[in-house]
């Protein structure tokens, strides 16, 4: 049975014992739109470079069982040492006894979708499925319409969560190919802020697939401060939707790190949606042996006076290959934009390969936008520097890496985050 049958067979089970109303109806409605527009393909523009084919004809069960213990999984996780709110998912599944919290602030809400839908449905309604795309969206449909768990966060009006929250997803292959759906509903109402991580990570020697979709709403005057880490070793196949909604005055940071996982596609879109938005798209990718990672992100300036920010950089070892699409859309009444858009490649191996294509679509004409991309090696000037003064190849080349790495890392306002970062480039170098 391969995926799409496999969506089809789980949710005519579903859709029999299911009760109706609004999550019912959403989807019914993504189910529908699954069926209309099936997976994307490589004849589909954004998705030219990037082969769903070993996914689309995977055998994998969608299943909560583990049998690994809760040690087991604390050693499989690096960011232990953060102390923040915790929300730990295993195969798709909550799993409690790893969860934890630190804030106790009044009318902060840090839960797990399966019960916010329970206990507190009137937030969970207004928000679920509004943000994100599904027509012509393949996978996220396929989320919606079958999704597992996921993180549901909600933080009121003018509120702080005072430690950041950890959203950790672990995949226990050890026993079979897993298919998990994850999917993560964020609110920050006005004037509040939050900072979130999402982990992945994967232990087994069976392969796996991720779908996630992160749906993310930032009211008025508002700050966000959003990292992912994808280091799911092995096997590990890993779709990742993220649309984040802004209203006017926010300020949104958010960096990405792929640093393992033998296939990922990372999508990133942002929609302006008020005047004096300020967002930050800041990305690290290292890749080695057939490794392939997809970096796609969107930014719409819906508005005037919007702000944004976007560097991606990637280090390509081996066989491995990246791709970065990005595009900047001015709309026509977003006067007074300033967007700015970097992808900058290294590449250590004759047999690596990037493709990349930074793209503006203009429609307003008072604005400032800039977009380019580099592909090269390491700079001999500098390295040969390094040597004459007795550093050895190897850690002359480290040393430069961690340099051409580092303004990404200055982008994170956790330092424990930092350190680990600083220790995984060390790792896959």
């Amino acid at each position: 049975m391969n995926l799409l049958e496999q969506i089809k067979s789980d949710f005519s089970n579903y859709a029999a014992q299911a009760e109706p109303g609004v999550f019912f109806d959403k989807r019914l409605e993504a189910f529908a739109e699954l069926e209309k527009f099936g997976l994307p393909t490589l004849k589909n523009e954004e998705w030219k470079y990037t082969n769903l084919r070993k996914i689309a004809e995977g055998n994998f069960t969608n299943t909560c069982n583990s049998n690994l213990d809760a040690k087991t999984l604390i050693e499989a996780g690096i960011l232990n040492r953060i102390e923040c709110n915790k929300l730990v998912f295993v195969n798709g599944c909550l799993f409690p006894e790893l969860s934890d919290f630190l804030d106790e602030e009044p009318g902060v809400i840090l839960s797990n979708i399966a019960q916010a839908r329970k206990n507190h449905t009137s937030i969970f309604d207004a928000h679920f499925g509004k943000y994100i795309k599904l027509e012509g969206e393949g996978l996220n449909a396929m989320n919606t319409a079958m999704m597992s768990d996921g993180a549901f966060v909600f933080i009121p009006k003018g509120k702080k969560l005072r430690y950041p929250l950890m959203i950790t997803n672990i995949v226990d292959a050890n026993s079979h190919p897993v298919l998990q759906q994850p999917r993560n509903l964020i609110i920050i109402e006005a004037s509040a802020s939050a900072t979130i991580i999402e982990n992945y990570i994967a232990v087994g020697s069976n392969s796996s697939f991720t779908n996630v979709v992160n749906e993310i709403f930032v009211d008025e005057n508002a700050s966000l401060e959003h990292y992912k880490v994808q280091r799911a070793k092995g096997e590990t196949y890993h779709n990742n939707y993220t649309q984040i909604f802004q209203n006017g005055n926010t300020n949104i940071n958010q960096v990405t790190l792929t640093l393992d996982g033998q296939w990922v596609r990372n999508n990133l879109h942002f929609y302006m949606n008020g005047q004096n938005c300020n967002s930050l798209l800041y990305g690290l990718y290292i890749t080695d042996g057939n490794q392939f990672v997809d970096n796609h992100s969107r930014v719409d300036h819906a508005k005037p006076n919007g702000f944004s920010d976007e560097k991606y950089k990637g280090i390509l070892k081996d066989q491995s290959t990246a791709v970065f699409n990005g595009k900047i859309m001015v709309h026509l009444d977003a006067q007074k934009t300033n967007a700015y858009q970097r992808n900058m490649n290294i590449i250590l191996s004759n047999d690596a390969t990037v493709n990349t294509k930074p793209q503006l679509e203009i429609f307003a004409d008072d604005v400032k936008c800039t977009h380019g991309a580099t592909i090269g090696q390491l700079d001999e000037e500098p390295m040969f520097y390094l040597r004459s003064r007795g550093i050895s190849e190897n850690e002359a080349r480290k040393m430069l890496l961690n340099a051409y790495a580092d303004d990404i890392a200055e982008k994170i306002k956790i330092p424990e985050l930092v350190q680990i970062l600083e220790e995984e480039i060390e790792r896959k170098l």
